[in-house]
């Protein structure tokens, strides 16, 4: 009877670690598009409190090569992140991504805000999650 009480507390035991373990999420896009401007971020989270945040933004005006360097910043819930002095490539696009440490996941339920600051010109763009 002994046996079969500590084989019984055993599996629950091991069940119970089992649980307790996190599972990597699946990661969060959000996307949004503006007059001049679309983009997509991809936030990967790990169990460590980093992220990682990729972006890919698509110039929609007619004039690429009047954008020249443009910047932009990523306003999230959890902290802010951005990049300067970029340029598009030939089709109009950039893809970029950092790792970074954060206090508190992004959750699909967050909007971020995006600026996009070019030739003397801005574009703010709300991101949802898809």
């Amino acid at each position: 009877m002994k046996k079969w009480y500590v084989a019984l507390i055993s599996i629950l035991l091991f069940i119970s670690l089992i649980g307790c373990q996190s599972k990597n999420e699946k990661p969060l896009t959000f996307s949004g598009k503006g007059d001049q401007w679309s983009a997509k971020v991809k936030v990967d989270s790990t169990e460590d409190k980093k992220e990682n945040k990729s972006i890919k933004l698509n110039y929609l005006g007619n004039d690429l090569d009047s954008v020249g360097e443009f910047e932009f910043k990523l306003d999230a819930p959890n902290g802010q992140w951005g990049m300067g002095a970029i340029k598009l490539d030939k089709e109009g696009n950039f893809e970029g991504e950092s790792d970074m440490n954060t206090s508190e996941k992004i959750s699909k339920s967050d909007q971020l805000v995006l600026h996009i600051e070019w030739n003397n010109q801005s574009e703010e763009i709300v991101l949802e999650n898809k």
